[in-house]
């Protein structure tokens, strides 16, 4: 009996592709691993800060050394995934994070000194933990495994999973700022609940997700497999203009992506942690500011799967510039938030910038480089995006302490966010290092 037969019946030619089955459930993990984590980052720091005294420079280094161990695990993720498969993977990842969710329940001083960068050491180890699984569980998992489903539909695949942070934010984030309040069930026990819920996570990988089409005996995109005698059909295996990572290494648009990319995912940091507080000093209520950035997220979600399609459609470096370049005119334009109607011109021009852009990036390494060491190559890019987003908060945080306001690290960072966005405009695909032997 043929495997897709054997194993998933429904799944025959007319029917669904089981691709498209896997790129639901990447964004429904995406959307409950990275709402409490990223898009409700402005939340346990409002809590921390109203419950222990701690400044936000202190309470941003939390994410920020998230992010300087991701700049360190990510290439081992990639290594991990390429050996290993990125469905056990994810699942390792969800189990870190969900206990990572319990130690921060259990958050205390450890110092009579509030304003030591020591006090909140507790906090800044579960954030760490936090954000370790969530790196395994969620985002560059799912995108390799995606990769390997997708070939003509990358980008728009790839919306489907990236999509899960816009999606869980605008569902969850609104959800979370009404009940970790004192007078509701508080941070603590939110916390927990969040757990539980990352636990729950594990039932629909285990069953849904596959690494490969190869195991239903499929190829990508669901087209006819021919060679069924043989196992695999031909598009489902490594092309030989495929990069390794080391030929991808010594290609200059390698690093024009992952820096623009990096100058992008700076602004999107920036706002994780520091959005909410923002518009809350700016006369909006917490709530209010949850809610707008659940809306921008909203927004950013639809904005995705119109992002994948134009990126299938148009050259990825021109869309990347331009919604890049959107999304830096929305962090210029928080600064001068003062009503909920001004914070909804900025969810929506915030939104739509950041949300198409996600996976334009994203599938532009795939079109680029190929599916040979695609896992490795995310994980190595990753690593000037992180260092880049971690000093960004951090410097944000640090710029309200000083001067009561985020007008200077908003603009600054969105300057840079425009910068970064034009550097696409050169990233142009690469010919592999074969093919430039044989035009020699």
């Amino acid at each position: 009996m043929h495997p897709k037969e054997k194993i998933l019946p429904i799944f025959k030619k007319g029917l669904l592709f089981h691709g498209w089955w896997i790129a639901f459930t990447a964004l429904a993990v995406n959307s409950i691993l990275s709402a409490p984590t990223y898009g409700g980052t402005g939340l346990w720091i409002d809590s921390l800060e109203n419950h222990f005294g701690w400044t936000r420079t202190q309470l941003s280094i939390a994410f920020s050394l998230g992010q300087l161990e991701g700049s360190i695990v990510s290439p081992f993720v990639g290594y991990l995934i390429d050996r290993y498969g990125g469905k056990k993977i994810s699942i390792c990842g969800v189990i870190i994070a969900s206990f990572g969710f319990i130690c921060l329940s259990q958050t205390i001083n450890l110092t009579s000194d509030t304003t030591s960068w020591i006090d909140p050491l507790i906090f800044y180890v579960s954030y760490m933990i936090i954000m370790l699984g969530v790196s395994l569980g969620g985002w560059i998992p799912m995108t390799v495994i995606l990769n390997n489903w997708f070939t003509k539909n990358k980008s728009l695949a790839m919306s489907m999973g990236s999509v899960g942070f816009a999606v869980g934010t605008f569902i969850f984030v609104p959800i979370i700022a009404a009940i970790i309040t004192p007078d509701r069930l508080g941070w603590r026990l939110t916390a927990i609940i969040v757990s539980i819920f990352f636990c729950i996570l594990i039932v629909p990988i285990w069953k849904i997700v596959k690494n490969t089409p190869k195991e239903f005996g499929l190829v990508p995109d669901g087209e006819e497999n021919t060679t069924e005698h043989e196992g695999i059909g031909s598009s489902s295996t490594n092309s030989p203009t495929d990069f390794s990572l080391g030929e991808a290494l010594k290609e200059k648009v390698f690093w024009y992506v992952a820096i623009g990319q990096g100058a992008s995912a700076m602004m999107t940091t920036t706002m994780m942690v520091h959005l909410i507080l923002a518009f809350k000093d700016q006369g909006i209520s917490l709530q209010s500011a949850a809610v707008i950035w659940g809306i921008a997220m909203g927004i950013g979600g639809v904005a995705q799967v119109i992002g994948g399609i134009v990126g299938d459609r148009t050259p990825k470096r021109f869309a990347a510039c331009g919604f890049g370049c959107l999304q830096a005119i929305g962090v210029a334009l928080a600064v001068v938030v003062d009503s909920y109607s001004m914070a909804l011109v900025f969810a929506v021009i915030y939104g739509v910038g950041y949300g198409a852009r996600a996976p334009v990036t994203t599938s532009m390494r795939g079109e680029y480089f190929g599916r040979k060491s695609f896992g490795k190559i995310m994980g190595i890019s990753a690593v000037p995006l992180m260092i880049m987003t971690m000093i960004a908060p951090v410097f944000a945080g640090r710029s309200f302490d000083s001067t009561g306001d985020y007008t200077t690290s908003f603009l600054w960072i969105a300057l840079f966010g425009f910068i970064g966005s034009l550097i696409f405009l050169i990233a142009k695909k690469p010919l592999h290092p074969s093919l430039k032997h044989t035009l020699k």
